[in-house]
């Protein structure tokens, strides 16, 4: 499993916002501050608005802005946001759980299913303990 980069650079431009309560930064500012493409920068910011974690303010003074709880946003917020819900394995996934080896009904019957979701429910709870603002 590798985070990807629009995770690494969301995780960033959701620290900045979080260090910048209330301002409103153009995409530009946000860009060069965080040596982040600008292109990248407006669908990583548009993937956070999507998810009521960000906002954008139109006009001469618009940009972005953190909508998020600053307090309790969390490492996992912004995966989720950017990537879904993190999914180790395919027999994990929720919409459409698969194993090669057994039918649905099996899987629970699986040793490696059972194994690789305690260590998903591990890896979902320790980003969901860290906080955006604990990373400032």
């Amino acid at each position: 499993m590798r985070l990807t980069q629009e995770i690494d650079y969301g995780f960033r431009i959701t620290s900045y916002l979080s260090a910048h309560p209330g301002d409103v930064i153009g995409a530009p500012i946000i860009s060069k501050e965080l040596t982040i493409p600008e292109r990248f920068t407006l669908r990583i910011l548009r993937k956070l608005n999507l998810a009521g974690i960000t906002d954008a303010k139109r006009g001469a003074h618009g940009g972005y802005y953190l909508k998020a709880d600053r307090e309790t946003l969390t490492l996992y917020d912004v995966i989720e946001a950017l990537d879904g819900p993190i999914v180790i394995n395919r027999c994990l996934d929720e919409d459409n759980p698969y194993c090669n080896r057994f039918n649905e009904d099996g899987m629970s019957h699986c040793n490696f299913h059972k194994t690789l979701c305690g260590i998903q429910a591990d890896i979902v709870e320790q980003f969901k303990d860290v906080k955006i603002i604990d990373c400032i």
